[in-house]
């Protein structure tokens, strides 16, 4: 992890001037703008006589959520635009409402400076074992009293106001305080101290008064990767909306769920996205046993649109054949995964994608998922490098260790290479079905010691900061609250004389919206590096 994150000659970063509702490199996000919502509606009405439902069962989801609207006799795909509320969507309303041309930059009191934050390590069985896990490794620098446990994995830090893995946020005794300590500080959940005044700690303007209305429209994650993740996807908003009022404790809130990775080792890899049609096909011939699973018909029909793949788009026969995949039988699957991982380990020269397959294998025996590699790209990053995943984007990633930023939200679809509910009837309705490889960057520098990774969403951004030793760096004032996690080195963070907290590796704080801060690193040491999440106040 010593390795300097700078932007690589020849990548560039995501193009910020595009709509909202669009990725970078062709990748599509499926959510709707308010003024195409209300213009579906409209159509809709006029060009059908069904009964409107503003709720519509899964089962008459379109095949890709970007699909505007049916004419024929099934229920559009919308839900009522109120539906969609809740406390991040409202502060993102309120962020994107407020001018950046008026300076708003507040004076800092101990009422709103930054402050240490405790957060949460989830120990899924995927994450890397003991200390072995960068996770184990921050959550035991964040906290004295915590002891890694070596014989359990530790996956993932979430750092944010998400009820299932909220932060702590430590504050100073006060007198007739109901929290009492030996160290005269107490903790709270950050998001009951984000909520005590929203334009203070959210920049919202105009609530002064204790409000549950508003919250962090982002959520920060570190992931420490040694077995695969499972196959999934995560919804846009009005189909989160629709799962969560269905279905509340599979699918734990309304709020939609793109998110972008950027790679903390050199090992990390993902499946992200459809293959070309023209891999697809070619691994049709090269995989038998691939070819029995997606059978004759359906093969033959990837094999010939693959020829026309300059022509036309290959969505509705992707499909076919992912729909023909993933309903395949048990007994089908265990026969062929059976023959394929005999041939695939008795090859004297195999390759990567070999390879992948059979690790696969190793991790989940009988899993439908093992052929994924054969319809999803396989990529590989360096550290420094990073994607993003749109809503509706199947997607798992492989191995590494990871900074991970999205929506708050934690609306997972499954449909393989896991033990948990595979929702498999609702992947594959929401699926966009495009072949799009995510474009892979490296952030864009905007000074001297800071690279954004700015995606195509106003929901959250990153900026990996590092500071030479020795020096001074100003944490400049954005209208969003952020949270700061220190990747390695020492410091502090200073706020004139109101407020000063020594930095080493794992130290989070949570910083106040309109607030600025100086970050000093160590004479004495290599420098300090540290990563901020926030709103994308960035586009």
């Amino acid at each position: 992890m010593q390795e300097v994150l700078t932007p690589a000659i020849g990548k560039q970063p995501f193009n910020t001037s595009l709509p909202t509702d669009q990725c970078a490199s062709g990748q599509y996000n499926d959510e709707y703008t308010e003024d195409a919502h209300q213009k579906m509606v409209k159509n809709y009405k006029k060009s059908t006589s069904a009964k409107w439902s503003s709720t519509p069962d899964i089962r008459y989801l379109p095949g890709s959520i970007d699909d505007e609207y049916y004419t024929a006799d099934v229920i559009v795909t919308a839900v009522d635009i109120s539906l969609t509320r809740n406390a991040c969507s409202n502060s993102l309303d309120a962020l994107l409402s407020t001018s950046t041309t008026v300076d708003q930059e507040q004076e800092v009191t101990e009422e709103n400076c930054v402050r240490e934050l405790n957060c949460t390590a989830q120990q899924y069985a995927w994450g890397k074992i003991g200390s072995n896990a960068l996770v184990a490794r921050f959550k035991a620098a964040q906290n004295p009293a915590f002891q890694i446990d070596e014989n359990k994995p530790y996956a993932e830090l979430w750092v944010g106001t998400h009820p299932n893995g909220m932060s702590e946020i430590i504050l100073p005794q006060t007198v007739g305080s109901r929290n009492i300590s030996n160290n005269n500080t107490y903790s709270i959940p950050l998001v009951d101290y984000v909520q005590t005044h929203p334009q203070r700690h959210l920049g919202i303007l105009g609530k002064v008064m204790p409000s549950k209305d508003f919250d962090l429209t982002f959520l920060l994650k570190v992931l420490s990767i040694e077995k695969v993740l499972s196959i999934q996807a995560h919804p846009d908003k009005r189909l989160a909306t629709q799962l969560h009022a269905a279905r509340p404790t599979v699918y734990k809130d309304p709020n939609h769920k793109p998110e972008m990775a950027i790679a903390l080792t050199d090992d990390f890899e993902a499946m992200c996205g459809f293959r070309p049609i023209v891999d697809i096909a070619r691994h049709l011939s090269e995989y038998p046993e691939f070819y029995k699973i997606i059978g004759i018909e359906v093969s033959n029909d990837v094999i010939n649109e693959a020829s026309l793949a300059c022509s036309r788009d290959p969505k509705f026969v992707l499909k076919k054949l992912y729909k023909s995949y993933m309903e395949t039988t048990d007994a089908v699957f265990d026969i062929m995964i059976k023959l394929l991982v005999i041939r695939l380990s008795a090859k004297k020269s195999r390759t990567d994608l070999d390879d992948l397959i059979l690790k696969l294998s190793d991790q989940f025996p009988g899993d439908s998922g093992i052929f994924a590699p054969l319809i999803f790209n396989h990529m590989k990053l360096n550290i420094g490098d990073a994607f993003f995943i749109g809503a509706n984007e199947p997607h798992a990633y492989i191995q590494g260790e990871i900074l991970e930023c999205m929506a708050c939200s934690d609306n997972v679809v499954r449909a393989g290479l896991t033990p948990k509910l595979k929702d498999v009837e609702t992947l594959l309705a929401m699926l966009t079905y495009k072949c799009t490889m995510p474009e892979v960057h490296r952030g864009k520098q905007i000074d001297t010691c800071t690279v954004l990774y700015s995606p195509p969403v106003h929901d959250f951004a990153m900026e990996v900061i590092e500071v030479a030793a020795g020096t001074d760096y100003i944490l400049k004032s954005v209208k969003s609250p952020s949270v700061v996690l220190t990747l390695m080195g020492s410091g502090r963070i200073q706020q004139h004389e109101i407020q000063t907290i020594s930095l080493s590796f794992g130290k989070t704080v949570f910083a106040s919206a309109n607030t600025s801060s100086v970050l000093h690193a160590d004479k004495n040491g290599a420098g300090l590096k540290v990563v901020r999440a926030l709103s994308n106040v960035h586009i």
